[in-house]
């Protein structure tokens, strides 16, 4: 509780690190005769006497310790019993003891929020090392090892986070790399499929960008919107570099008929993907309502980037399409 070694480690509180270990409050019960004095237990006067347990005497002492009106004195109220205090710490099965542990609560880890991966895996590593050091001392004295959780579950959303930040970065890659291989194939021209990825990897940063500002965080559902992102991203500006590459003329003559052809076409299918997706906005269900709004914020840039930074990098650059470049 005092040890400056976990500055920073573990809530403080009155002072003290936030610590919950039944042993000091069972000691003082044994070592007093079964009296529960809170004064004898916080001044530490049991430690000079002959605190340990007989196991033959163990049934009865953690009886009476347990009793339902024995109060922690370590509840600043003075109302919260010792079996609740210390229901996760105490292992007690009516007979034997199964288990005993020690919780402390974590300066860094809000147990009401999602940290992100890299704090949590900081206090992490910090209490791997506290449980070693545990383990050093205990297996010389108890069978079995130590075991170092957590019961708000932040360590397995640690994992789960790294989990879907890597599932997220292989489907995006993956689906821009396929969104390359399918519009070189359509097209048959090379500028044509890089300047479409540029323009669905610039869908993807908006889309992913927004997510974060409208205060998305990465979980499931998210991770599962990402790696279809570029599928949906591809559809207008494949249309646009197909109406492109078939037209006659210059580029300025090209832009203009792939325009005039497909440019209204493209934009009543945004409009209708639009609409299509408002309604999912109201929905219960947390998935549906998240897609809703992930397939409008797609469609929406799509379609901005395919009409104005595609085409405006086809008008830019100017680039001559030479027929049957390619041979298949």
């Amino acid at each position: 509780k005092t040890d400056p070694e976990y500055n920073g480690l573990i809530k403080r509180k009155n002072g003290v690190r936030e610590v919950y270990c039944f042993v000091e409050e069972m000691a003082a019960f044994n070592a007093n005769n079964g009296v529960n004095d809170c004064d004898y237990v916080k001044d530490g006067e049991w430690k000079n006497v002959t605190w340990q347990v007989d196991p033959e005497d163990l049934p009865d002492l953690m009886e009476s310790f347990l009793n339902k009106n024995q109060t922690s004195c370590f509840d600043d109220r003075g109302r919260e019993l010792i079996s609740a205090r210390y229901s996760n710490e105490i292992g007690w099965d009516g007979s034997s003891m199964k288990y005993a542990a020690i919780a402390v609560e974590s300066a860094g880890l809000s147990p009401f929020g999602q940290d992100r991966a890299p704090i949590i895996r900081n206090e992490y590593d910090k209490f791997v090392e506290i449980a070693k050091e545990a383990d050093e001392v205990i297996s010389q004295y108890c069978s079995g090892s130590v075991i170092m959780t957590d019961l708000d579950q932040k360590f397995i959303n640690m994992n789960n986070q790294s989990v879907y930040v890597q599932t997220a970065i292989q489907s995006a890659i993956l689906g821009v790399v396929i969104a390359f291989v399918v519009l070189l194939l359509s097209t048959r021209v090379f500028h044509l499929a890089f300047f479409a990825c540029l323009s669905i990897g610039s869908v993807l940063a908006s889309v992913i960008g927004t997510m974060v500002m409208i205060g998305w965080s990465l979980g499931s559902i998210e991770s599962i919107l990402i790696g279809i992102l570029a599928g949906f991203s591809v559809d207008y500006v494949v249309h646009l570099a197909h109406a492109y590459e078939v037209a006659e003329g210059d580029t300025n003559a090209r832009i203009t008929e792939a325009f005039s052809d497909l440019g209204i076409s493209v934009f009543n299918g945004m409009i209708t993907s639009v609409g299509a997706s408002i309604p999912l906005f109201f929905c219960q269900l947390q998935f549906f309502g998240k897609f809703g709004i992930f397939l409008c914020l797609t469609i929406v840039f799509s379609w901005i980037f395919a009409n104005f930074g595609f085409m405006s990098l086809l008008a830019q650059f100017k680039i001559p399409i030479k027929k049957r470049c390619f041979s298949f």
